[in-house]
Formats: structure tokens, C-alpha cells, sequence
């Protein structure tokens, strides 16, 4: 199981505000202009490329329903197999943006938020030891099918420098979920205690399994001396 590329936005309209009734015309509505790019990503969906996500979350929409609102704010996320098709996802839903702005007359300004992550490649070898001491623990392994892709990591951008793994491990949560209120009562749990030091220890493990075997440990150090210069 890997991760998927991801970059964030804040993304602003400003427009105008004018009432709502009295004075509609005056007025430059930058509900409509998010409205429009929403519109548009969402026709966009049917041609992203397999993996590609896009989600948000309006967090200004105006204050009154008798102005028209002249500032409008979101948070958005943009996800995708790859920081290359990432990339070309981005530069779509710019579009989509822009389309809002053009249409409606707004101003649109958008900043990254943070640093966008890459995806998660996971070091089949590394893996295999990982596997080993977890189920040394007692941990049942759940094979995941090939390339299936859940999250988004800063990991990923690590392990394009190096090898590198980012196991997950579970217990005992019911039907809930992540995000969701009732998964925190969960983490409480004594089987959740278990899993962060089984995690721990299979980690600790996996490091002097590696170490051990010259082959392995040949084989990482020459790809941590090969690995390429980080972009500055």
C-alpha cells in the first residue's frame, strides 16, 4: 500500500457587495465565482487520470443573505498517483478557478498552502523484514491489492531520496472510521496501546534484521550514497 502526491491551496474570490434586493446589480458576487470553479471541477472529474482526487471546503461564504458576499474563501487539495500527474491535475483545476474569476468578474488569488508531498515508494525489501518481525509479534498481515494508494505523506518525498517504508498498523475499531468522531473513543483502547509498541518493536526489528544481513545492508548503503541531491 503507498500514498498519493498531493499540493494544498487556499483559494480567495474578492468582489464586490451590494444588497442583495435593493442594489443586485452593483454588486461583483464571489459565491457565484466559487460556484463556477466547483461546477468545473466537478464536469472535470470524468477525465482525471486514475487516482486523481480533488477536494474541499469552503470556509468564508459570505455573512448575510441580503448581501451579495464580496469575499469568499476555500481550502483545497489536489491529489494524484504521481507528482507528475499531479502536476497536470493542478494545472487543470487552476483553470477551473480562473473560469470563476473570468466568468463573474472577481479577483482570484490562490497560495499553496505548505510543501506539496510526494507519492509514497515503499522498498519492497525493507517491507518483507518489516513483515516478518510484525508477524514475529503476533500481528496478522493484511495483503493489500497491488497498488492501492490511501492518504498522502511527507514520507513519499523522503523515500525518493531513500529507501524507505511507511507500514501501517490496526486494531480493533468497529465500523468506524478515520476523521470520524467515534474512532477517537477507539484509540483509547488497550489493543491500541498494543499496536503503537507492536509498531515500535517491529520497526526496531526490521532496523537490526537489515543490519544484520550484508547483503541488505550493502545494498541501502550504496543507494543512500547514490541518492540525488535534495532540491534546495
Amino acid at each position: 500500500m503507498t500514498s498519493l502526491a498531493i499540493g494544498s491551496w487556499r483559494v480567495t474570490y474578492r468582489g464586490r457587495p451590494a444588497h442583495a434586493a435593493a442594489m443586485p446589480h452593483r454588486g461583483i458576487n464571489a459565491a457565484d465565482a466559487m460556484l463556477i470553479a466547483q461546477v468545473a471541477i466537478s464536469a472535470y472529474r470524468q477525465q482525471m487520470l486514475p487516482g486523481g482526487v480533488v477536494h474541499g471546503v469552503v470556509t468564508d461564504g459570505g455573512e448575510a443573505p441580503n448581501v451579495i458576499p464580496g469575499l469568499v474563501a476555500a481550502n483545497y487539495d489536489c491529489r494524484a498517483e504521481t507528482a507528475g500527474d499531479l502536476a497536470e491535475l493542478q494545472a487543470r483545476i487552476r483553470a477551473c478557478f480562473e473560469a470563476g474569476a473570468l466568468a463573474t468578474g472577481a479577483e482570484l488569488a490562490m497560495e499553496a498552502v505548505g510543501n506539496d508531498y510526494a507519492d509514497l515508494r515503499q522498498d519492497l525489501d525493507m517491507c518483507a523484514a518489516y513483515r516478518d518481525a510484525a508477524q514475529g509479534l503476533g500481528r496478522v498481515i493484511t495483503d493489500h491489492p497491488t497498488g492501492m494508494r490511501g492518504g498522502s505523506t511527507d514520507m513519499g518525498n523522503v523515500s525518493h531520496l531513500v529507501p524507505t517504508i511507511h507500514p501501517s498498523i490496526g486494531y480493533d475499531c468497529g465500523d468506524t472510521i478515520m476523521h470520524n468522531p467515534e474512532f477517537t473513543r477507539y484509540g483509547t483502547s488497550a489493543a491500541a496501546d498494543r499496536a503503537v509498541l507492536d509498531g515500535g518493536l517491529a520497526m526496531a526489528w526490521t532496523v537490526i534484521a537489515l543490519a544484520a544481513d550484508t547483503g541488505q545492508r550493502a545494498r541501502l548503503l550504496d543507494r543512500l550514497a547514490s541518492r540525488p541531491a535534495p532540491a534546495r
